[in-house]
């Protein structure tokens, strides 16, 4: 219990049961990441849609470590955060600069239930996360140009946008496409 009498929720390692709840959490959070977009009324987020892409995409061999954060007395996941692997490294020699520069592990998704921000459970599940990469070096993220809420919060977080760290993706998976622009944010663990 914490001193005003809440119960803090707790980070644990997700299992496939959690995609029962995960699955909603992220339709109804992505709707939020940019303005005036409603991703869940495209048929790419129908949820037996989304439940096979999470199902791939939260767990090995696509993610080192999959993260939610739960409410303990009520089992609600009011979170979720994985790392995936960086990129093979086999044939290093071939890689150029820039490319070596991004081999760290990626903070690959990350999304707290609609509705629940502003009550710490974005930093609790953050801080959960860095404290077990630390001793890996520096972690990455990508997150939308226009989500300056996210690029705020993962600020505050520690992270940074990388010079030069910015691409332009085009989703065709929507009805209408979308052509945004993705920013690369590093965090390092402190010395």
């Amino acid at each position: 219990m914490s001193e005003n009498g809440s119960t803090l929720p707790v980070v644990r390692q997700a299992v496939p049961d959690d995609l029962a709840q995960i699955v909603p959490l992220f339709i109804a959070s992505h709707d939020t990441t940019l303005p005036g977009v409603t991703f869940s009324a495209e048929p790419f987020y129908a949820p037996d849609k989304v439940l096979e892409r999470l199902r791939t995409r939260l767990f090995p061999p696509h993610s080192l470590k999959t993260y939610v954060l739960e409410v303990a007395h009520t089992g609600e996941v009011v979170g979720y955060g994985n790392v995936k692997p960086r990129r093979d490294l086999d044939d290093a020699s071939s890689a150029s600069h820039e490319q070596c520069l991004e081999d760290q592990n990626e903070v690959d998704m990350f999304f707290v239930k609609a509705g629940a921000g502003g009550r710490g459970y974005g930093t609790l599940l953050m801080e959960a996360i860095q404290k077990e990469w630390a001793a890996h070096g520096e972690l990455k993220l990508h997150v939308l140009k226009r989500n300056e809420r996210a690029i705020r919060f993962y600020e505050k977080c520690g992270y940074r946008m990388v010079p030069g760290g910015e691409a332009v993706v085009r989703s065709e998976s929507l009805i209408e496409p979308l052509e945004e622009t993705i920013c690369l944010m590093r965090w390092s663990p402190p010395p």
